[in-house]
């Protein structure tokens, strides 16, 4: 019997993955490649936008080999934000991508501060000025490679340009194109004011529309390379945090939802937008249409942990391949052997820079409090420990916004292990959520599909049909206490560093 399919294609930034799901959201197939990032300078990351398209063809011909192709009722597409392309009018990367994580342009953001300013930045994209950002990336190949950029025809991030491969059509979202600096919240519409202050024509960019709208069709050329059927909707999608924000079913105030992959985000949903007087939170167009969220950023998290294992685990990957498991498991179960605190080891995270709610490009990550009788253990359960407080400040934060925040509702990798997740509860003092469904990035953009293609009349209902919480964890009291009077001096080492200068004097050392 034919039945309703929905297909999800999740760029994020180590890999893509094309997902089915049926209309009750439940996951019926997946397939993944990874893809490489180059890495010029330590802190420069690029990634070709071929290996994006190459990997949609990849995963998307494997997952159609064991469903009808015709009972998908529309496709659609979420990702890493930030990260920008220059293509030409025929579509074809005229460079790499620089991606979201890339540093190099904390010159253009001074630019920028100069041109413009951080208050009006603030007020027009609900935006602090970072590197962070697509704009800053957009001018520094106009300063740095002027024959590259006028050769563009269109900029476009990694849901763009995919759509722009199964679709033949330059267009972007609301909530993707809110994360570029460049786009006015309130009007729905690239900033006029900003765009020529920096010299951006706007027809660079690409045409905008709402999340979960039909916007075009699957081209002859593409149904050859994916196996998708020629004719098939596409529906506009959206960032990855908006979409895992969805997907978790945050769709009404004093919902707050937090993925903490290589990255960890925190949304607060919004009925109007909001500005933090001093700029450590940020406003974005939220993937429900005329909404916004409250989001605070943080770049690395789960990354160190992959930083971690990467470097110092090798012993965990051989034993996790003979066992057939992975070692993130060992890794998880090292870190139990470890008490609250770590023994004392404080670690701050700021592998590549600080983002919310410090937005300090030159922050770097450091281990105190280390001594000889310390093991491997504490150190894993440092690196846990370390995320927690970072989220923590960031609620912090939205709790002086007055954002009630009740529950915070959890997906990502890093949220398979237990530990990670009591730690959670005990650091927030407060529940916290853990999603049935892992792919909460996924899982919303196939609830934007099943929207755009009317199966179901409005999100609240569709919300109420596919989200599902699989696990709530209470904090306990007595550990909440002692993270409570931890996270204090975590704040001071951070403050300290700053304070005297030395993050920047860090970053002078290197070559960055």
């Amino acid at each position: 019997m034919a039945q309703d399919l929905v297909c999800v294609i999740d760029a994020g930034t180590t890999g893509l993955r094309t997902m089915i799901f049926d209309s009750n959201g439940n996951e019926i197939d997946r397939a993944y490649q990874e893809y490489k990032s180059y890495f010029p300078k330590p802190a420069w990351v690029e990634q070709d936008a071929n290996d994006w398209w190459q990997a949609v063809c990849n995963t998307s011909n494997k997952v159609l080999k064991k469903i009808n192709t015709s009972d998908i009722v529309g496709i659609s597409v979420t990702n890493q934000r930030e990260t920008i392309v220059p293509v030409d009018e025929a579509g074809n990367p005229l460079r790499k991508a620089l991606v979201w994580q890339d540093r190099r342009t904390i010159p253009e953001c001074n630019i920028i501060r100069e041109v413009i300013g951080e208050d009006e930045i603030y007020r027009i994209t609900g935006l602090t000025i970072d590197p962070y950002f697509s704009s800053s990336k957009i001018i520094h190949i106009k300063n740095q490679q002027p024959d590259i950029f006028s050769k563009t025809s269109k900029f476009l991030l990694v849901h763009d340009y995919i759509e722009m491969k199964l679709s033949g059509k330059f267009v972007t979202d609301w909530s993707n194109a809110s994360r570029t600096m460049l786009f006015d919240i309130e009007k729905h519409e690239w900033s006029k004011k900003i765009c020529d202050k920096l010299e951006i024509p706007i027809e660079k960019m690409p045409q905008t529309y709402p999340s979960g709208e039909i916007i075009g069709e699957i081209t002859k050329i593409a149904a050859k390379q994916t196996g998708f059927i020629e004719g098939t909707p596409i529906i506009s999608g959206g960032g990855d945090q908006q979409l895992g924000a969805l997907g978790l079913g945050v769709i009404k105030s004093g919902q707050i939802s937090c993925t903490t992959g290589t990255g960890t985000f925190i949304l607060a949903f919004l009925n109007q937008p909001l500005r933090d007087p001093q700029k450590r939170v940020l406003c974005s167009c939220h993937a429900v249409p005329n909404t916004w969220v409250m989001e605070a950023s943080i770049f690395t998290t789960g990354s160190v942990y992959r930083w971690f294992r990467d470097q110092f685990s090798q012993y965990e990957k051989d034993l996790a391949k003979r066992q057939n498991k992975d070692p993130y498991e060992l890794l998880n179960e090292e870190a139990i052997k470890s008490p609250v605190g770590s023994n004392g080891i404080i670690l701050i995270p700021h592998f590549a820079g600080a983002g919310a709610p410090y937005w300090n490009p030159y922050s770097r990550g450091i281990i105190a409090g280390l001594a000889l009788g310390h093991t491997r253990n504490d150190l894993i359960r440092a690196i846990m420990e370390s995320i927690c407080f970072e989220i923590r400040k960031n609620i912090d934060v939205m709790r002086q916004l007055n954002i009630q925040v009740n529950e915070i509702r959890l997906t990502g990798g890093m949220t398979r292990s237990n530990t990670f997740n009591e730690i959670q509860a005990d650091v927030y003092g407060i529940p916290v959520l853990h999603s049935k469904t892992e792919e909460a990035t996924a899982l919303g953009a196939a609830m934007l599909i099943l929207k755009g293609t009317k199966i179901y009349k409005n999100y609240d209902e569709i919300a109420k049909k596919v989200v599902k919480i699989s696990a709530t964890k209470k904090p306990n009291n007595i550990n909440h206490k002692k993270y409570s009077k931890i996270f204090e001096i975590s704040k001071k080492i951070y403050e300290i560093f700053q304070t005297n200068n030395l993050y920047k004097d860090f970053y002078d050392m290197g070559d960055y």
